[in-house]
């Protein structure tokens, strides 16, 4: 019976081992650019004057969960000063509200959709998983 033997690929093996050992870090670091990415274009297209709605508009905390892997939520939120938040106002915003929406304690006129939300995500994609592909193969270095 013969045997195979295999030289010099410990060095190798030990390449891979560090790249494994920090690709969580730098998967964390990739969606946190990518995040970070988003909120600012979402900021710099949300349509609302007093600036409320801009300031609410946050990437939040890289997290991992199994269903998701590596994730954070991009978007509007707390409240306003009357306690609506800041995700309801985006909503409307976003889809307009007809007259017949009853918002207690407020009379509610129609209001005219201003698609703002979904355009930015859309028209971001390439910005974002360049800013990820970045972020990613300079935390691999």
């Amino acid at each position: 019976m013969g045997t195979f033997s295999c030289s010099g690929i410990g060095a190798e093996l030990e390449k891979f081992d560090l790249k494994r050992r920090g690709a969580d870090e730098a998967i964390s670091k990739a969606v946190k650019a990518g995040g970070q990415v988003l909120a600012k274009r979402l900021k710099d297209a949300a349509p609302e004057r007093s600036g409320g709605l801009k300031r609410s508009i946050k990437a939040s905390k890289v997290e991992y969960n199994a269903g998701d892997g590596f994730h954070c939520n991009v978007g509007p939120d707390g409240k306003d000063a009357h306690g609506v938040p800041y995700a309801k106002i985006g909503n409307i915003l976003e889809y307009g509200r007809s007259a017949q929406a009853r918002d207690p304690g407020r009379d509610v006129t129609a209001m005219p959709k201003k698609p703002w939300f979904v355009p930015t995500v859309n028209s971001a994609e390439n910005e974002v998983v360049q800013a990820m592909r970045d972020a990613f193969n300079g935390a691999q270095k």
